[in-house]
C-alpha cells in the first residue's frame, strides 16, 4: 500500500470515530437523582435526564412513548427567562415544572402532545432557569406547589 492510500484510510478512520462520539455525546444524557422539597416538607424523588446543551433541549422527550412514574427530564439553561416550550412530536402528556435560579418552582404548567400544526407554546409566568418535566399531574399527585425546592445529586 503506498503512502497516500495509507494517509487516506487513517484519515477516514480518524473521521469515522470523530462522528460516533459525537453522535454518543449529542444522544446519550446523563442521569442524576433529584429531590424536590414541598413547602410541607414532603420530600419527592426521582431520577432525571440532564438537557444541558441547545440539541439536547431541542430533542428533549420527543418520540418517546411512556416515561416512569419516578422520571423526567431536567432542561438547564444558560440563563433565566420565560422560557416556551411546545409539545411537537411528544406522545406524553407532561407537566412543566420551572424552577428560578435559587431551585424554587415559580409556575406548574400542564402540557398536551400536539395534535396539529402550528402546536400551542407554553409559556410561564415568571422567568425560570430550570424546567422539569414529568408525567402530567406528577406535581399534583405529590403535593408539588410553588416555592417548593429541588437538589441534584
Amino acid at each position: 500500500m503506498e503512502a497516500y492510500q495509507k494517509i487516506l484510510v487513517f484519515i477516514f478512520s480518524f473521521l469515522i470515530i470523530a462522528v460516533v462520539l459525537f453522535l454518543y455525546t449529542q444522544f446519550s444524557i446523563a442521569k442524576k437523582h433529584m429531590k424536590i422539597t414541598t413547602p410541607s416538607g414532603k420530600i419527592v424523588e426521582l431520577t432525571v435526564e440532564i438537557a444541558s446543551d441547545p440539541i439536547k433541549r431541542a430533542r428533549g422527550l420527543m418520540f418517546r412513548e411512556s416515561l416512569g412514574e419516578d422520571e423526567g427530564m431536567l432542561f438547564v439553561f444558560d440563563k433565566s427567562s420565560k422560557h416556551g416550550f411546545w409539545m411537537m412530536n411528544t406522545t406524553i402528556p407532561l407537566d412543566a415544572v420551572h424552577f428560578n435560579e435559587k431551585k424554587e418552582v415559580v409556575d406548574i404548567i400542564a402540557m398536551d402532545p400536539c395534535k396539529s400544526i402550528p402546536c400551542k407554546t407554553y409559556h410561564p409566568k415568571a422567568d425560570s432557569r430550570y424546567v422539569l418535566e414529568v408525567n402530567q399531574n406528577f406535581s399534583r399527585k405529590n403535593n408539588i406547589t410553588e416555592g417548593s425546592v429541588f437538589v441534584l445529586e
